[in-house]
């Protein structure tokens, strides 16, 4: 997966929620605007308390060349390869 990739998903307007499918098997979602930050070979995701708040709880960092494939969770458009 490229960065450009992802930020292509993760800055989309309007914000679509997304899953990331790692080549562990894991996914991992990303639901709110402004929680995924894409770093030179990373990828930054703070999980927030609440929606529309900048409080964040946890956060986990990926590693892109794990993350095989994006999957849009509220368009029904299936998947998109990575």
């Amino acid at each position: 997966m490229t960065s450009e990739d992802l930020k292509q998903e993760i800055e989309r307007e309007p914000f679509v929620p997304l899953r990331l499918h790692l080549s562990s098997g894991k996914t991992m979602d990303v639901e709110y605007p402004n929680s995924a930050f894409v770093r030179q070979n990373t990828l930054l995701i703070v999980h927030r308390l609440a929606p529309n708040t900048a409080a964040i709880g946890n956060y986990d960092v990926v590693a892109l060349r794990l993350i095989e494939r994006i999957e849009l969770l509220n368009e029904g458009a299936g998947a998109r390869a990575g």
